[in-house]
């Protein structure tokens, strides 16, 4: 019989009870190596026990490592021994890193040139006992945003925070620890490093890859028989490209987040995933969950589906004064999954009062409760005199055939103040006289962009979404020459 979910309070604090119901069970899998919870258990112990004679309790520990066991072990060492784990991207331009480490300034580096830390998991001796748990409050993780401009912000979690949030897991996805979790993604970004996590939280199968690739991740899902699945839709997209025809039955639940699902792909998922319930989730760094959405909800074209389990939304003006159904103002959230705040960086959109936060996104809830996104604060521009969120053009654009992903700017013009530009990735030159009839069958006039470009290749942040930075760079140097 496994430890009771109900009596846990902090990350990991079950490893070692899980270890000793089933010591030779799996736990983790990286590409073709499996860590039994025995091993995974001790691994963690003895890198705790390392950690806690180095850095002050409550401190941070940076963790530069790519995608591997290694990593995964050093996070859980920070949580169920009080420290913060750091969670860098090895992908981070030297700047990016050093400006973070002068701003948090960890007492401890933990990187491929740690030799303790490969030997805490080779280790054939007996491991020390788990440190006594921290308080449910107090903060276990830094994670980065993979921001499109300037450095990247720290958002800083408490250990209630996301065992709130595998409540939502087991609710609204069924996770247990009778499944095969699969997050092959970068753990640097959260939605990879929660999959992760939450798996060997709650003694499920936890599967990484240490680096994506489509073919790989198929493999991985068929031999695993893989129950579980966390994708951004880009990885999605990916690994129906790769299929080639087979498909995965194992697969039972399919959990896509990191930007809006193309509904047009469901024929071929289904075929690749046909036993897989699909549920989309929008959420945020800051917010954890917000909205989940699956097809057998009936959810309205373009929304990102109702509140999750335990969560509470409002739409209010800029004074706080709630919105009547159907008018766009900024998103409110209220749950007990909010992060504590910023460790470096910040945004000014933030605002909180108590269990209540927007990020600055803005949308409206129809009657049925439904979400529909209409852009962020800070993007939204100002054309011609109207408010113009990029995002509700983008999905307009994502819509039309031919066009695979799309972003729009703002840049600088006489006569308007701004004149939209819409960046393409899509295999043909844009006609934009088509492009701009079909944008004006959803769009008022000012809202349509007047120049539309087109790229092949698609810049991406390490987390895998658009580099907007990139892709404005890009419009501008095109539209100079």
């Amino acid at each position: 019989m496994s430890p009771s979910a109900s009596s846990t309070c902090t990350i990991g604090d079950r490893l070692a009870a899980f270890a000793a119901v089933a010591p030779g069970r799996v736990a983790l899998v990286c590409d073709d190596e499996a860590m039994d919870r025995a091993s995974f258990a001790g691994a963690v112990a003895r890198l705790a026990s390392e950690i806690a004679a180095r850095v002050p309790q409550g401190a941070g520990v940076a963790l530069d490592l790519p995608n591997s066991p290694e990593l995964v072990a050093a996070f859980f060492a920070c949580a169920v021994s009080g420290r913060q784990g750091l969670v860098y991207d090895p992908g981070w331009p030297t700047p990016y890193r050093a400006a973070i480490d002068a701003a948090l300034r960890p007492p401890l580096t933990l990187d491929e040139g740690t030799d303790w830390l490969a030997a805490a998991l080779a280790s054939g001796e007996p491991p020390p006992a788990f440190p006594q748990p921290p308080a449910p409050e107090a903060p276990f993780y830094v994670g980065f945003t993979s921001g499109s401009t300037g450095l990247p912000k720290g958002y800083r979690r408490g250990h209630r925070s996301w065992i709130e949030s595998f409540e939502v897991s087991a609710v609204e996805f069924g996770l247990t620890e009778d499944d095969r979790i699969l997050a092959p993604g970068g753990l640097a970004a959260s939605l990879h490093l929660y999959g992760i996590v939450h798996a060997l939280h709650v003694g499920a199968q936890a599967l990484m890859m240490r680096r994506f690739h489509p073919r790989r991740a198929l493999d991985l899902i068929e031999a695993r028989e893989v129950t579980a699945l966390y994708a951004t839709p880009t990885q999605l997209q990916m690994l129906i490209e790769a299929a080639g025809g087979r498909t995965c039955p194992s697969l039972r639940v399919l959990m896509i987040s990191g930007a809006k699902w193309r509904p047009e792909t469901r024929a071929a998922t289904e075929g690749l995933f046909p036993n897989a319930e699909i549920a989309e989730f929008y959420g945020a760094s800051e917010l954890s969950f917000v909205t989940i959405g699956r097809p057998r909800d009936g959810v309205p074209e373009g929304s990102v589906g109702r509140a999750a389990h335990g969560v509470r939304l409002s739409i209010r003006d800029g004074a706080g004064r709630a919105l009547p159904t159907g008018e766009v103002g900024a998103i409110w959230v209220e749950s007990a999954m909010l992060f504590d705040d910023y460790a470096c960086g910040g945004g000014e959109e933030i605002r909180r009062e108590g269990n209540r936060m927007t990020v600055g996104d803005h949308g409206a809830l129809d009657a049925s409760g439904f979400l529909t996104l209409h852009g962020r604060e800070k993007r939204m521009l100002v054309t011609a005199g109207l408010n113009v969120y990029p995002e509700e053009v983008e999905a307009v654009l994502a819509r039309l055939p031919g066009i695979d992903e799309a972003a729009v700017f703002g840049l600088p013009d006489p006569l308007r103040g701004v004149e939209l530009v819409a960046v393409l990735r899509m295999d043909s030159v844009a006609d934009e006289a088509a492009l701009r009839a079909a944008c004006r069958a959803h769009l008022p006039a000012a809202k349509v962009p007047r120049r539309f470009l087109s790229l092949s290749e698609w810049p991406r942040t390490a987390g895998g979404k658009a580099d907007l930075g990139a892709l404005r760079a890009i419009a501008e140097e095109r539209l100079k020459a």
